[in-house]
């Protein structure tokens, strides 16, 4: 979890709010109670207000999205409006549990018939009715791929529950809910329509980080809500605050005329691609894996063009190409690109980057720049202006590099690790997993074996009964060819990490035994290259032995884990090292493409 991140809930949890719904349906059914508003009936008429004051009047319906609809009590509010002309709207509630949408619309039909009574609880005496159409939709905003678009996209704390959920959305490259949503929500609004959100866990300053950068959204204007004085300060509990989406951004999310750029993050689970311009990230697609070292020149090269095809798609609008029979007889890219860079897993000589170059340079038109995956992270240091520091990826493989900043450029100085899964991966997915199956059965043997615990945890992963059984499971190899036999078996351990880490963060002492264990090297390999880099750049080490790098830069699945990242930091710590300071980036590929976009400087 990076530091910005807040801690899970149950809030966050699909099943939490099916269990939510079908309680408010049966109170609905049996006695009417439409259920909870969120934020109380202030906020919704806050929100209504601001719409009435902002939206244009049209003579066609605007079209409202309400996401996380719940019972509707919201989006239900425009079938009135402030006097004294009526609007038309079309007004769309989107929500992942069924439950809400039956919900919603059974609000609907009630709320007609009251405003149908002239009831005044739903109607105010200058309120005139809207010729208003409702519609209901069961979609899951983080991975569905929605092609419509809206005058007025709404969310009243849906961004605040789906932020209390660590699970990653795999459909999205295992991302955060929490960074996947502001972009899907972006490409909902239409150019030149509003996106208004009320929250409650985001500051107004934080609604604007998270939905501000890069997405094609820029601050409107916000609305006040009461306000507290602690200590001094003066805050507010809830915030309102509304984006308008440029015109100068298309339906595709691309700029009129604004130059592309392209990042590839070819990694041990997932190949990556994201396409953006200075207005921010236009488009992402995704493929396999892709490290060339493991899957060779070839695959790499045909998962890599498939990938950016696919991401080229959403741009133009038109269908990928069919692959060709013929390695190398590639489609050229339909698009032009400023700078293409790939970072590429198991890519680890000038040879293996000169090879690929040469392979991609008919489909791109040009020399794309190749690093291994580790230099995408550069950026972070460029942004903090700092001269160097140590990256550390642990996903399904692990590397360690330390980068430093000549002249505007990041270059990787030195290097430990990311030799593939049988010669390292230390502290990786792979190797948390492995040394969990190890301990376990070590502890098995030794007659210590108890009850419950990271013994349960990994028997229930491999689906047996007892801890003899695993290590079959372990070396059993499927159907398929050499490579996706031998990459279906990595996977299978290296996807028990999470759990080891989750019952790490629950103080399992199995658990605890078996990351350290796997991330002891890592650390030392962190240590080595801050010693490498303080001789390098002729700067003395402290008789005692204390050193400090300014940054560390971590990436991938393991990082998100705090508890993780603790340890490493201690373990370093103990070997005299420490860090100015620490930055977990989540969305590698796309802060990279990000920063080429601004000026990011390639060597």
């Amino acid at each position: 979890m990076a530091d910005d991140e807040l801690p899970p809930s149950k809030l966050g949890t699909k099943a939490h709010w099916d269990m939510v719904y079908a309680r408010e349906n049966r109170v609905f059914d049996d006695v009417g109670d439409e259920g909870e508003v969120w934020f109380g009936e202030d906020a919704v008429a806050k929100m209504r207000t601001w719409a009435h004051a902002h939206l244009a009047p049209s003579s066609t319906p605007l079209r409202v999205l309400e996401c996380g609809s719940g019972n509707g009590t919201l989006l239900l509010s425009f079938l009135t409006w402030p006097g004294p002309q009526p609007q038309p709207f079309h007004l769309t509630g989107l929500d992942y549990s069924p439950g809400a949408v039956q919900l919603g619309a059974s609000v609907e039909v009630a709320r007609r018939a009251a405003i149908a009574e002239g009831d005044e609880d739903v109607l105010d005496p200058d309120d005139v009715v809207n010729p208003a159409t409702c519609e209901w939709r069961v979609a899951d905003l983080l991975r569905d791929d929605i092609e419509d678009e809206w005058d007025l996209v709404m969310d009243k704390g849906t961004f605040d529950a789906l932020a209390l959920s660590q699970e990653p959305v795999a459909e999205k490259g295992g991302r955060l809910p929490s960074r996947v949503y502001p972009e899907q929500v972006a490409r909902l609004v239409k150019p030149g329509g509003f996106f208004l959100i009320t929250s409650c866990n985001f500051t107004e300053d934080e609604v604007k980080h998270r939905f501000g950068g890069g997405l094609g959204l820029t601050f409107h204007s916000s609305v006040p809500h009461p306000s507290f004085s602690f200590g001094g300060k003066t805050g507010q509990t809830v915030c309102t605050v509304a984006f308008q989406k440029d015109t100068a951004t298309t339906s595709s999310g691309s700029g009129s005329g604004a130059p592309l750029h392209a990042v590839v993050d070819c990694g041990g689970t997932k190949t990556e691609v994201v396409l953006a311009n200075e207005a921010g990230i236009v488009a992402r697609a995704l493929g396999p894996t892709s490290n060339m070292a493991e899957i060779g020149l070839h695959r790499t090269t045909e998962i890599i063009v498939d990938a950016v095809l696919a991401a080229a798609a959403q741009v133009t609008g038109t269908p990928a190409p069919t692959p060709p029979a013929v390695f190398g007889a590639f489609h050229p890219c339909p698009l032009s690109f400023a700078s293409t860079w790939l970072g590429i897993s198991g890519c680890d000589t000038p040879r293996d980057a000169s090879q690929i170059s040469a392979a991609l340079t008919p489909f791109f038109g040009a020399p794309p720049v190749v690093h291994n995956d580790a230099l995408l992270l550069g950026g972070a240091l460029l942004r903090q202006h700092v001269p160097w520091g140590i990256a550390l990826i642990a996903g399904t493989g692990s590397v360690a590099v330390a980068l430093e900043v000549r002249g505007g450029r990041v270059a990787q100085a030195a290097r430990r690790g990311g030799h593939g899964y049988l010669l390292g991966d230390d502290g990786s997915a792979w190797d948390v997993g492995r040394w969990a199956v190890r301990v376990c059965v070590d502890a098995f043997d030794a007659g210590d074996e108890v009850d419950g615990g990271l013994a349960d945890i990994i028997r229930r992963h491999f689906g047996v009964s007892s801890t003899p059984e695993v290590l079959g499971r372990v070396h059993a190899l499927g159907d398929g060819s050499a490579v996706e036999a031998t990459n279906e078996a990595k996977l299978r351990v290296s996807s028990l990490a999470r759990s080891v880490l989750e019952a790490l963060a629950a103080e399992d002492p199995l658990a605890e035994k078996a990351v350290r264990l796997a991330l002891a090297p890592l650390a030392m390999s962190a240590v080595q290259l801050v010693h490498q880099m303080y001789r390098l750049r002729g700067e003395s080490i402290s008789p005692a032995g204390k050193v400090q790098a300014p940054m560390l830069v971590c990436a991938g699945g393991c990082f998100r884990q705090p508890h993780y990242r603790a340890l490493l930091a201690e373990m370093c710590w103990r070997e005299g090292v420490t860090f100015k300071e620490i930055v977990v980036v989540e969305d590698v590929a796309g802060e990279a493409a990000i920063g080429l976009a601004t000026g990011l400087d390639l060597d």
